[in-house]
């Protein structure tokens, strides 16, 4: 067993509790495996590691891969902070992964994390790859048949008016984030607000049911972050020029899954035999898309490069 790196005592003149609790789960781990030099310890946001862990297992030449939940994209930088020009812990191979989100840029001292090029992971998944491979091998669909490039169709032609019709809060948003960084009063769920987008995925049109009015409104808390109509306009130019990375990741995985949920729906009550050979009995929910889709999500080279570089 590897030595323990250190006590909490230690990091006593660290202000931050919780970064002090994601290096005692580093120095626990550490202190527990047998072979600690030959594993990657990798420092996440959240649950990361159903995209990330196949992607290490395919490129680290190391013995292990070792996840570390970090509560936050604010605790792996800090992790990061304390620990990348101390000796002691040079001799540990470690990665660490952040979400770009809607940051201008992150502080150059930053440069050995991996920050998506995407607004997060999930809109790795949102790729017509992902989903076509998602129905050939799963629900046994064959390329190029009639049926799948209808389905496909539909998800493309839904998946731009809902990028359309999710734009402005996402700029709204975005304008905020940008011109104030660190706000407070605000807490985002996984999909868009409440009544926001009315779905229709038997005539495959997506609604937008809000405007910046209602916005203001139902998010008064944040009155002191004030954007003008230019704030808006810039940051709608910033994510119209790839709405598929910069618009939120959890909105256009929510998407995603209300598309897949309607497709195992439609062949499940289908009576014309239309689906007859694509009825399986599989369970997608929020908490397993993520790993039923993760091989089929898009990798970027960028990430192959940093996962070869911290396993040397």
């Amino acid at each position: 067993m590897t030595a323990p790196l250190f006590t909490l005592e230690a990091f006593e003149s660290s202000r931050n509790e919780s970064i002090n609790a994601v290096f005692m789960d580093f120095n626990n781990a550490v202190e527990q495996h047998s072979d600690a030099l030959n594993a990657l310890f990798a420092f996440y946001e959240g649950y990361d590691n159903d995209y990330y862990y196949p992607r290490l297992k395919q490129y680290c030449n190391l013995s292990s891969i070792v996840p570390i939940r970090c509560k936050g994209k604010e605790k792996v930088i800090g992790v990061y902070k304390l620990i990348v020009n101390k000796i002691e812990y040079s001799k540990y191979h470690k990665g660490f992964f952040v979400d770009k989100d809607f940051d201008l840029n992150l502080d150059p001292v930053l440069s050995n994390l991996y920050v998506t090029s995407g607004y997060s992971i999930e809109n790795y998944y949102l790729t017509d790859a992902c989903m076509e491979n998602f129905l050939i091998q799963n629900l046994y669909f064959y390329s190029g048949s009639s049926l799948l490039v209808s389905i496909m169709n539909d998800y493309r032609s839904m998946r731009q008016k809902y990028f359309d019709a999710i734009l402005l809060f996402n700029a709204w948003y975005c304008a905020i984030k940008r011109k104030y960084v660190n706000i407070t009063g605000i807490c985002l769920d996984e999909c868009m607000p409440k009544k926001y987008i009315d779905y229709d995925f038997s005539s495959k049109d997506v609604i937008c049911c809000y405007d910046r009015d209602k916005i203001e409104k139902q998010f008064d808390s944040l009155h002191q972050y004030i954007v003008t109509d230019g704030d808006i306009r810039d940051a709608e130019i910033y994510i119209r020029s790839d709405m598929l990375k910069r618009l939120r990741g959890k909105y256009v995985f929510d998407f995603m899954f209300r598309y897949i949920d309607y497709i195992l729906s439609e062949i499940k009550t289908d009576k014309s035999g239309k689906y007859k050979k694509h009825k399986r009995d599989l369970c997608v929910q929020k908490n397993n898309m993520m790993s039923i889709l993760s091989s089929y999500a898009d990798t970027e080279q960028r990430l192959i490069d940093y996962i070869v570089s911290i396993s040397q």
